[in-house]
């Protein structure tokens, strides 16, 4: 391909405005927002997870009750015989099976009318989504880092479906006018997963940005070993057993990560071996933390912090009786201390 200007996107270029009946309109297992989840479930299967978190096709229904099914947003699909496969717009056809499948009387009945047939752009006899070199286009530039979002691991998904070779990942780099540092955000992880299966099964697939925000820390990256070639964001090699311990820390019953605010300071422990392996044998973040700096860092910080509590109980005005409290209990750690 030539290096010059890219004409994006051309989807609209190879296919045609129509409408067409709603029982003609067939959900796409393989279709990248799904994440995956979807491909060996039936339609009613299809329906239901759509229906359910991440989804939620259901919030969609109020608007389509109150606006319609709008013309200027139809359903992007490709013909499949008699029928229709849904490349984008699976969640929207769910919100309107769910209004059409509803008890009589429930929603208006020119409400119910008016979907029986759906705006869509159908793609040429034979497109296919993984195939067809203008349907990924579309979907990249309008979904991927455009103005309707995808959930995290759907987009690395697509992306794991573009990039194969240096090549692919240049081309994707200049269509989607995206840089490297934002693919490798989705796509490195994804397919860490990938490769490491095992170690991923008990993990909800949905659970993803944990793991991609943790890999904003180099610390962390090299705690694991992981080894990616830049070029085409394969995955080349990684410590499985460190893997594990990850895994249990972002993800496991004990975990010590429960908001990605705390990836700053799992990075600092892991960047020490010694609090690692303190880390690894049971501890808390917190508990690890203080193996991070020297002892004598450690020791003078948490001087500070017994400081800012005595300033705390003064500020209180304890009276003569809780004084007595608090001269007991130093007293006891100054013991402990000495012995």
């Amino acid at each position: 391909m030539a290096d010059g200007p890219q004409r994006l996107p051309r989807a609209q270029d190879e296919a045609r405005f129509d409408y067409v009946p709603t029982g003609d309109l067939l959900y796409d297992p393989q279709n990248p927002r799904l994440g995956g989840a979807a491909k060996r479930k039936n339609p009613e299967q299809i329906q239901k997870y759509l229906e359910g978190n991440p989804h939620y096709a259901l919030d969609l229904v109020g608007s389509i009750v109150e606006n319609g099914f709008l013309p200027y947003e139809p359903l992007i699909v490709r013909r499949q015989g008699n029928k229709f496969v849904v490349i984008e717009g699976n969640r929207r056809l769910a919100a309107v099976r769910s209004i059409l499948s509803s008890p009589p009387g429930r929603y208006p009945q020119e409400v119910v009318d008016g979907l029986q047939s759906l705006p869509v752009l159908v793609f040429a006899e034979g497109a296919n989504r993984g195939e067809n070199e203008d349907v990924l286009r579309y979907l990249g530039v309008k979904h991927l880092f455009g103005f309707r979002d995808w959930p995290p691991t759907s987009k690395a998904m697509f992306l794991d479906e573009r990039v194969r070779s240096k090549k692919n990942l240049e081309q994707l780099l200049r269509e989607l006018n995206i840089t490297k540092q934002e693919v490798a955000r989705y796509l490195i992880p994804y397919r860490l997963r990938k490769a490491a299966r095992e170690i991923f099964s008990k993990v909800n697939a949905e659970d993803f940005w944990s793991l991609a925000e943790s890999f904003g820390r180099t610390k962390i990256k090299a705690y694991i070993q992981l080894d990616v070639d830049r070029r085409t964001m394969r995955v080349k090699m990684f410590d499985k057993t460190k893997l594990r311990y990850l895994t249990h820390f972002l993800y496991g019953a004990n975990r010590r990560v429960t908001d990605t605010r705390q990836l700053s300071a799992l990075g600092k422990v892991l960047g020490s071996p010694k609090a690692a392996k303190v880390l690894e044998k049971g501890a808390t973040l917190e508990e690890a933390s203080l193996y991070v700096a020297s002892k004598q860092e450690t020791i003078g910080h948490l001087l500070r912090q017994l400081e800012k509590i005595f300033e705390k109980i003064k500020t209180l005005s304890p009276g003569k009786e809780d004084k007595a409290k608090i001269h007991d209990v130093v007293q006891v750690l100054s013991r402990k201390l000495g012995a």
